[in-house]
């Protein structure tokens, strides 16, 4: 009997049709003590409640039209996406060419800059140059006026007196047979107060044709300058527009909520960074609080002599220093960095005093400049690492195409790979 329950049980089972328990009445139907004692008592088997099954819907077989349908989408998404991977490398080809073209223009615009700065000095140095030279002339024509009169006056021949007369009168010579014919009729015991003279008419002269070719050069050099930064700005401003619309693109592909969160943890990570590192430096007194320096005037300070204090640390490499200005925008560059790459830009060498001039020099004659004239020298100029230094890098590549927005360059000169090649040396334009 137990078998053959046990067989309906396992026919239920398998078939899906559950078996209802007896109830209660019927389970308690046999009262104890009301079956003779020996007597067998059949009991109902019990099945435990069917576990409970999820079930399953029946979908239908696509037909060929819906298949269809699927791989025209299919194939509608991956054009898309090609066509925009091949509008990002279309933007980058064109943006490259937007930032050379601005480093470019940025750089006439230094070099022109600087032409009249140095046009601007020499003037000046001419001009004092003539005030000396006047200064002179002044003295002498009194000394000369006066032995002129004790010659005429009987004190002195009349071939002294007529001497003297005609170095009054002249304009400055280079004559040398003049000036010492001259001279030998004045006589020796004069001679040297004469030479001095005419030295002076000299310079007088030399030192007004040198103040004005000066003077008119830094009017020629202003002007180039002018010019240059007009035709960099408009560059500068092509550039952030091409930067903006490659940006739009590569979150088109990316997922602009993406891109965005992926920029946002990137930057917090490098302001961690850079903070971190900004309070080792301020507890050690090597600086002060980064970004509360406005620094102060360097130009009475010569190439390699300004002094630490006149400087301001950089966001994220407090221990280099810059020009004020310089190191501003090295933030802000640095910043737009960090959002690209998780990290500040890795610094190796900014500010060089006179004597790291000297010491570079020494060690690597054929890349560093005289010592006295380094861009290091004046503040406005990086070496930089992480990447950077290698000119096929990812990140070099971004600071080729960014760098120019925020007034850096790596100059023409660094990027001759047959000659003097330095891809991790920027600097500093405005």
């Amino acid at each position: 009997m137990l078998l053959a329950c046990a067989a309906v049980g396992f026919g239920c089972l398998t078939s899906g049709v559950a078996l209802a328990a007896p109830s209660s009445a019927a389970t308690s139907s046999v009262v104890p003590g009301s079956v003779p004692s020996g007597s067998v008592v059949p009991v109902a088997p019990v099945f435990a409640p069917a576990a409970s099954v999820t079930a399953v819907p029946v979908v239908d077989a696509p037909t060929a039209e819906q298949v269809e349908e699927a791989r025209r989408a299919a194939a509608e998404s991956a054009a898309r996406a090609a066509s925009v991977q091949a509008e990002v490398e279309r933007q980058q080809t064109e943006l490259d060419a937007l930032a050379l073209s601005a480093g470019a223009a940025l750089e006439t615009f230094q070099q022109a800059d600087e032409a009249r700065q140095n046009a601007e000095t020499e003037e000046a140095a001419q001009r004092v140059r003539l005030a000396q030279a006047e200064v002179v002339l002044e003295a002498g024509k009194k000394d000369l006026g006066q032995w002129a009169s004790q010659a005429y006056r009987g004190g002195g021949t009349l071939q002294q007196y007529s001497g003297l007369v005609t170095v009054l009168q002249q304009g400055a010579t280079d004559d040398a047979a003049s000036a010492l014919a001259t001279v030998k009729r004045i006589g020796d015991g004069r001679s040297n107060d004469v030479l001095e003279y005419q030295e002076a008419q000299r310079v007088q002269a030399d030192a007004t044709t040198r103040a004005a070719d000066a003077a008119a050069q830094a009017r020629q050099f202003a002007e180039q300058a002018t010019a240059a930064k007009v035709q960099a700005d408009l560059l500068v401003e092509q550039q952030r527009t091409k930067v903006a619309e490659l940006a739009a693109l590569q979150a088109e592909v990316a997922g602009t909520a993406s891109s965005d969160a992926s920029r946002a943890s990137n930057l917090a990570a490098a302001q961690a960074q850079a903070e971190a590192l900004a309070r080792a430096a301020t507890a050690s007194g090597v600086i002060g609080t980064v970004g509360s320096c406005t620094g102060e005037s360097l130009s009475s300070y010569p190439n390699g002599l300004i002094p630490r204090s006149a400087l301001c640390p950089l966001w994220g490499a407090p221990n280099h220093v810059l020009r004020a200005d310089a190191a501003n925008a090295f933030e802000a560059l640095s910043r737009a960095y960090a959002q690209q790459f998780g990290s500040t830009i890795s610094i190796t060498d900014s500010y060089r005093t006179l004597a790291e001039q000297i010491d570079v020099k020494a060690r690597k004659p054929s890349l560093a400049a005289r010592p006295g004239t380094s861009r290091h020298g004046l503040g406005i100029a990086v070496d930089l690492g992480g990447g950077i230094q290698n000119a096929g890098a990812v990140e070099h590549a971004w600071m080729d195409r960014n760098a120019a927005l925020y007034g850096w360059i790596n100059p023409a000169w660094a990027q001759n790979r047959s000659g003097q090649f330095e891809p991790w040396h920027w600097e500093y334009v405005g």
